[in-house]
């Protein structure tokens, strides 16, 4: 009986002795796997963070880009009033019958010059507008080479533009959709990574399509005076 009882103690040892050993096998287990969800977990938050940084960062780029090319079409118009002024400097009576009412009753080269400086202080389309309708009424103005330059820089400018919108929506968009998708939403917020409008036309034609329109509108002045 008492042998019986040492084997069974014996046996009980190397059971309790087996427990043990896959006790702290399990514990590795699971220490290691604790460890390779908290890397993933980081990884994971890394990866969505620089990802939205990365998007966020393209959207300033483009928005940087579109207004570089704005600035380039506005530093235009100071050249453009220059250049125009210089030409009908000396023939004022043929771009008087261009204006508006109120810069007819300029009377000196020098008055419509100044005229030309103080709307330089309109919206840079406003501005395009009128030098296309006093280049309208001005053939030799129109058909002279620097001008034809400086309009082509601006015809280039505003097809960069354009480009550069398209360009900035886009990267809104991608950036908003990562914004606004599990788990984005999550990391945007948890970030506080701000938010960046589309780029919305204005409903008035910009130039030179305006600029066409005005064209017509000084035709059917000019009709009416005749009548």
């Amino acid at each position: 009986m008492a042998n019986s009882e040492r084997i069974s103690a014996a046996e009980l040892k190397d059971f309790l002795s087996g427990q043990i050993k896959r006790l702290r096998l399990l514990k590795r287990l699971l220490v290691w796997l604790i460890i390779l969800v908290v890397l993933a977990v980081i990884g994971h938050v890394i990866y969505y963070y620089n990802r939205l940084t990365t998007f966020r960062y393209d959207v300033v780029n483009a928005e940087a880009k579109m207004q570089s090319a704005i600035q380039y079409r506005a530093n235009l118009v100071p050249v453009l009033i220059k250049s125009v002024t210089s030409f009908v400097a000396h023939e004022d009576d043929v771009f008087f019958r261009a204006v508006d009412a109120r810069e007819r009753s300029l009377t000196m080269a020098g008055q419509v010059s100044e005229a030309l400086k103080k709307a330089a202080e309109r919206p840079v389309d406003e501005i395009l507008d009128k030098i296309m309708a006093i280049a309208e009424q001005y053939p030799d103005l129109k058909t002279s080479e620097p001008f034809q330059l400086l309009m082509k820089q601006v015809t280039d400018a505003e097809a960069e533009i354009l480009k550069q919108r398209i360009d900035y929506n886009d990267r809104v968009n991608v950036y908003t959709t990562t914004m606004s998708m599990f788990p984005g939403n999550i990391y945007a917020a948890l970030f506080n990574f701000p938010r960046y409008k589309y780029f919305e036309g204005s409903r008035k034609s910009e130039w030179p399509k305006s600029a066409i329109s005005r064209r017509e509108n000084v035709a059917h002045g000019k009709n009416n005076e005749k009548r």
